[in-house]
């Protein structure tokens, strides 16, 4: 999708998520620009969904509905309803649609994230020996446990799902998209 055809909450994420990828040391960030599709909001399903948790366990409560549906486990970054960006984890759809277990349902206006394998992040839980504590995969603690690897490489292929819509990154110029990833060790 042309950055033109962002919305403007979109537009904001990514521009956020840009400047803390390039002027912090936030490899998350770097790891989301290289890898991350844009996802929709929507509100919570009125049936058929398993019960929201508790809030500020965004991380924990994502993988378990993850689990119960189909779908992706994503990580990254959602616009805040005052328009920060924060780090954050959710469902989506295979569509692109969220599905936020921890978050009220006008608290986020744009997302930007991985979209993972629910048994990539079982599979990453168990072998960082994070599972009755997870943070995510891409929290900085979690990742000084597994050897910074997914800050180096990115989310492997077999981990990542085909889920939610390209940002502009991914659609710039091959150019551009080198520059990114290279400046965060991936390319």
């Amino acid at each position: 999708m042309p950055a033109d055809l962002l919305i403007a909450d979109e537009y904001a994420l990514f521009g956020a998520v840009t400047a803390m990828a390039t002027t912090t040391v936030c490899p998350a960030a770097r790891v989301v620009l290289a890898q991350g599709r844009l996802f929709t909001p929507a509100p919570w399903p009125r049936s058929g969904a398993p019960r929201r948790g508790a809030p500020g366990r965004c991380h924990r409560n994502a993988l378990r509905v993850a689990r119960l549906l189909p779908g992706a486990y994503v990580e990254g970054y959602a616009l805040t309803a005052e328009g920060t960006a924060r780090a954050h984890a959710w469902c989506a759809s295979a569509d692109g649609t969220v599905l936020d277990p921890a978050w009220p349902e006008e608290e986020a206006r744009a997302y930007l994230g991985v979209p993972m394998a629910t048994e990539f992040v079982l599979a990453f839980q168990q072998r960082t020996l994070t599972k009755t504590r997870f943070r995510g995969v891409l929290d900085e603690d979690v990742q000084a446990r597994d050897a910074g690897r997914i800050f180096q490489a990115g989310v492997p292929l077999y981990g990542r799902l085909d889920v939610g819509r390209p940002h502009p990154l991914t659609t710039a110029e091959p150019g551009a998209a080198r520059f990114l990833l290279a400046d965060a060790g991936m390319g």
